[in-house]
């Protein structure tokens, strides 16, 4: 307590032996550092977000799609004054980038190494390496296990040494084993096992699409996209009948209320409706040709007083081709026989007239190109119903 009071009694009398200038600058500094400790605990405090992806997205169409996306799935994300989208934590951050990879949302060009954002620091060469594919690893396994429809994922991955021959290189492989979820799709979902296989790719450099190998717990191939191709044409034909049914449920509704109006509702019985439609894509492309504008109709008045134009000139070539009168062979010195073949020389002294002219013109037409894709269509609708034709007179 002594000391305090003798450290108090030597502060007053410094400060009455002090300036006005000398104690306005120690109000000063005592002040900035009163609000740098305040700035710190209040950035210290405020909550840490993630990125998305560890680099800037300039083009504000990408950046849009990727934002509105995240706003579908309840996301809130911000992006910084640098261009970077941020969420709240990891967790967030891995299951949304699993979702832009799965939809092909990361722009063109992003380097692959921001995406999963790893840190490469080491001592030694063989270090860093083992360093390195034990950050792909588990970033490659954190993000797969942040999938909806994924329980548990196991992921490993050998990168070859390099060799001096490319032809005596090895391949960089990749295998996946993924749990999924009681009630997930994902097995069967093409969509979703083609996002794991991007991300992959995206992952690891110099990896292709043969070296990977998507199973799931049983030792089923899941990214043998050759044999999910009649799945798909399942899946598709499920699609359309389901379709044809709804159309089917609709109409039928339709009709069947506007015959209740008309006959009244104990009358309409048994209503059967079949729709037969085309699901075939086609695409007709047709070429049209029409007239050109080169005074539009003023408007208000009550007749046309547009001009249109067929065509309109665009280039001009002519060709005149004259000749009249004989041919003149020169021969040589006198008694000595020209050096002229003898079929020139029987046209010699003929006497002719040559006339040719040609006029070529083109002309401009306006053309309109239309692509229209038909599918499906309907082609035919075939009702049956039954209606109560008994009647009973009433007298009054």
């Amino acid at each position: 307590m002594e000391s305090l009071k003798k450290i108090i009694g030597q502060i007053a009398g410094l400060w009455g032996k002090w300036s006005m200038v000398q104690r306005i600058i120690l109000v000063g500094i005592v002040i900035g550092v009163l609000a740098g400790i305040v700035a710190l605990v209040s950035v210290s405090s405020s909550p840490n977000l993630v990125s998305v992806i560890n680099a800037p997205i300039r083009d504000e169409d990408d950046r849009d799609r990727i934002m509105m996306r995240l706003s579908q799935e309840g996301v809130r994300a911000v992006v910084s004054p640098t261009g970077v989208i941020q969420v709240q934590d990891e967790a967030t951050a891995r299951r949304m980038r699993g979702i832009l990879f799965r939809e092909d949302l990361i722009p063109q060009g992003t380097d692959p190494w921001a995406i999963f954002d790893r840190e490469r620091w080491t001592i030694t060469d063989f270090e860093r390496n083992v360093n390195l594919q034990r950050a792909i690893r588990q970033m490659v396994t954190d993000h797969i296990r942040a999938l909806d429809d994924v329980d548990n994922a196991n992921v490993t991955i050998v990168v070859p040494e390099d060799r001096l021959f490319a032809s005596e290189q090895n391949p960089v492989t990749a295998s996946v084993i993924i749990t999924p979820k009681p009630g997930s799709d994902i097995v069967e979902n093409r969509r979703k096992i083609e996002g794991i296989h991007k991300l992959l790719k995206f992952a690891i450099e110099g990896l292709r699409d043969e070296n990977i190998v998507i199973t799931d717990h049983t030792g089923r191939v899941l990214n043998n996209f050759e044999g999910l191709a009649e799945w798909d044409r399942l899946t598709r034909i499920d699609r359309e009948n389901r379709m044809i049914r709804q159309l089917e449920a609709q109409y039928g509704a339709l009709i069947f209320s506007a015959l209740k109006s008309t006959f009244s509702e104990d009358r309409v019985r048994n209503l059967n409706i079949r729709i037969t439609m085309d699901m075939s894509q086609r695409t007709m492309q047709t070429t049209e040709f029409y007239p050109i504008t080169m005074r539009p109709r003023t408007p208000g008045l009550p007749y046309d007083d547009s001009i249109l134009l067929e065509s309109i000139p665009r280039s001009t070539a002519e060709s005149t081709t004259s000749w009249e009168g004989t041919g003149f062979i020169p021969e040589g010195p006198v008694g000595v026989e020209g050096n002229v073949p003898p079929a020139y020389r029987d046209m010699s002294n003929m006497f002719g007239r040559v006339n040719q002219e040609t006029l070529r013109n083109n002309f401009e037409i306006n053309e309109r190109n239309i692509q229209e894709e038909k599918s499906p269509e309907i082609n035919r609708v075939t009702v049956s119903v039954d209606i109560d034709g008994t009647w009973r007179i009433r007298y009054d």
